[in-house]
C-alpha cells in the first residue's frame, strides 16, 4: 500500500499552480500582462502600471474528478463487483480558493509588490471506493493463494494547501527596460486519511484464509523435502532435484501467504498530516517596447522538508516491514517535497489600441525536484494563447487556451497522477470606472488519457484522466 500526495487541481506543474487570480480563468496569456495580477506572471511589469496603489481581490471555485479504469484479471473474483474493469473516481472540490496581489508604484523608478495565494494544491480529494492499487494489493496476493473470492472495503481521503505569501522590488533600468527580485515563503500543509479493511477471502477472513493456506504449503514443503531425501538415499538424482525444487517452492509459498495474513489481520490504516516551509527566491525582467512587451521570469526550486504526524504511528512501524511505502509517513519522519523551478516567457502584442494578443511559454524542472511522488521522465512544459478586446469603455472580452505535457512515462501513481491537457479560458473584465474593474472567469480543461503497464503477465493494465472546471471572480482597485 502506498498512500501518496494528491496534487494540485488547477494548471501547472507537478506542484505549482500558475493559476492565482481570477483574471487566468478569462486568459491565461499572463506572463507579459502589464497588469495587478501580473505581480505573480509578470511582476517585473509592475513598474509601468500607473503611480499610486493596486490591488486584486480574487475568489476561484474548481470541481475536479479524477479518474481510473483499471483491468486486472482478479477484479472477477470481487463479491461485491465482479467485472473484469472496475472504476475509479476522486472527487477534488476546493468552493473558496481566495488570492490577493498588491503593488504600489512610487515613482518612474521604483515599485514595490506583494501577494497571497495557494501556490499548489488547493483543495480536498476523496476516493470513496479506494484506488486500483489498494485492490491490487488484495487481489494478487489472494490470486496468488488460489482464492475463488475476495472481499475488501477501501478509501482515501487526502488535502494539501502550499500557501506562498510574496514580496518583491521592481526598478525601472531605463525608460523600456524593468527588473524585479523577491522572495515566496510557502507554507506547505497536507493531510492523508484512509483505510483497507474487512479484507475476506472464500467468504472468510483474510488473514484466517492465507494462515490455513500458509500451514498446508508448509505440510507440503516438509513431504517434498522428505522425498528428496528419500530419492537421494536411493541415488536417484534426478527425482531429488524435483522434489527438492517442489519443496523450495512450496515452503516460499508458506512464506507468502503468512506474509499476506500478518498483512491483512488487522485494518491497513492511515491519519496522516504533513506540514513544512520553504523559500523561493524569484527574479524577472520586462521589455515595453510600446506595442510589444516582452517578459522573462525565473522561480528557484524551492526546498521543502515535510514533517509527518501521524496517530497510528505504531500501525505504520508494524506495516513497514511488508509495506517498505508505509514508512515514510512514520510519527516524526520527514519528507522532501520540493516545488520545481520555473521558467516563464510572454509576450503581448497591440494590433489594435482595442485589440491585444498573447503567448507565453512555462517549462517546469520537475527532474531536478526531490521527493515527488511520481518518477519523471521529461520536464513539463505549457504554452498559452489569449486575446483581448476592448468593446467600449465599460466593457473587455477575453479568452485563452493553454496547453500542458507531462512527462511521467510509464511511472504514474494512483494517488499522485497528471496528465496533459488543454484548457479553454472565457470571460470579461467590467470597467465600473477610473478605479474599479470587475473580472469574471470560466475555464474547462480537456484532459489525455495516459494508459499504464502495471503487470503484463497478469494483464494489470490502468487507464488515468481527469475532468475540471473552475470558475472565479476577482475585483481590481486603483488609489
Amino acid at each position: 500500500m502506498a498512500f501518496a500526495t494528491v496534487s494540485s487541481a488547477f494548471a501547472g506543474g507537478l506542484l505549482t499552480n500558475t493559476n492565482q487570480n481570477a483574471v487566468f480563468l478569462r486568459n491565461p496569456a499572463r506572463d507579459a500582462v502589464i497588469a495587478i495580477d501580473g505581480v505573480y506572471s509578470n511582476p517585473a511589469g509592475i513598474a509601468f502600471l500607473p503611480k499610486g496603489f493596486h490591488l486584486s481581490l480574487s475568489w476561484q471555485s474548481a470541481i475536479q474528478k479524477r479518474q481510473i479504469t483499471s483491468n486486472a484479471p482478479f477484479y472477477a473474483l470481487n463479491t461485491e463487483n465482479n467485472n473484469a474493469e472496475h472504476f475509479f473516481e476522486g472527487k477534488a472540490v476546493a468552493p473558496f480558493i481566495p488570492s490577493f496581489q498588491a503593488a504600489y508604484v512610487f515613482n518612474d523608478k521604483w515599485s514595490v509588490s506583494a501577494q497571497f495565494a495557494v501556490g499548489g494544491g488547493g483543495g480536498k480529494c476523496e476516493f470513496e471506493n479506494g484506488l486500483p492499487m489498494f485492490e491490487q494489493l488484495v487481489g494478487s496476493k489472494l490470486l496468488g493463494a488460489n482464492a475463488t473470492s475476495y472481499g475488501l472495503s477501501q478509501n482515501l481521503t487526502g488535502k494539501q494547501y502550499f500557501y506562498g505569501l510574496q514580496v518583491g522590488a521592481t526598478y525601472k533600468v531605463t525608460d523600456k527596460i524593468s527588473v524585479f527580485g523577491g522572495v515566496r515563503g510557502v507554507l506547505a500543509n497536507s493531510s492523508y486519511v484512509g483505510a483497507i479493511s474487512n479484507v475476506t477471502a472464500n467468504g472468510v477472513a483474510a488473514s484466517t484464509y492465507l494462515n490455513g493456506v500458509s500451514q498446508m504449503a508448509a505440510s507440503a514443503a516438509g513431504q517434498a523435502a522428505a522425498a528428496a531425501g528419500q530419492y537421494a538415499a536411493a541415488g536417484l538424482t534426478t527425482e531429488a532435484a524435483k522434489y527438492q525444487a517442489m519443496a523450495a517452492a512450496y515452503k516460499d509459498a508458506a512464506t507468502t501467504a503468512a506474509q499476506g495474513a500478518y498483512l491483512f489481520n488487522d485494518p491497513l490504516t492511515l491519519d496522516c498530516s504533513q506540514s513544512g516551509l520553504g523559500i523561493t527566491p524569484i527574479i524577472g525582467v520586462d521589455v515595453n517596447l510600446g506595442k510589444l512587451n516582452l517578459a522573462a521570469k525565473y522561480e528557484f526550486r524551492t526546498k521543502i522538508n515535510l514533517k509527518n504526524e501521524s496517530v497510528n504511528s505504531a500501525n505504520l512501524t508494524a506495516m513497514a516491514s511488508q509495506v517498505p511505502a508505509v514508512a515514510v509517513y512514520a510519527d516524526g519522519a520527514e519528507v522532501r517535497s520540493d516545488i520545481p523551478a520555473l521558467l516563464t516567457l510572454g509576450a503581448q502584442y497591440s494590433i489594435l489600441d482595442n485589440v491585444r494578443v498573447m503567448g507565453g511559454f512555462h517549462y517546469f524542472f520537475d527532474k531536478d525536484a526531490k521527493g515527488s511522488a511520481t518518477d519523471v521522465e521529461k520536464n513539463t512544459w505549457e504554452v498559452t494563447l489569449g486575446a483581448e478586446w476592448d468593446v467600449n469603455n465599460w466593457l473587455t472580452v477575453s479568452a485563452g487556451t493553454q496547453r500542458t505535457k507531462y512527462g511521467f512515462g510509464q511511472s504514474m501513481q494512483d494517488t499522485n497522477f497528471n496528465v496533459s491537457s488543454t484548457a479553454l479560458c472565457l470571460g470579461a473584465t467590467f470597467h465600473v470606472n477610473k478605479m474599479v474593474n470587475i473580472n469574471a472567469g470560466y475555464m474547462h480543461s480537456f484532459y489525455n488519457e495516459t494508459e499504464i503497464i502495471r503487470d503484463e503477465k497478469l494483464g494489470i493494465v490502468d487507464l488515468y484522466t481527469r475532468k475540471n472546471d473552475a470558475v472565479g471572480v476577482s475585483v481590481d482597485l486603483k488609489f
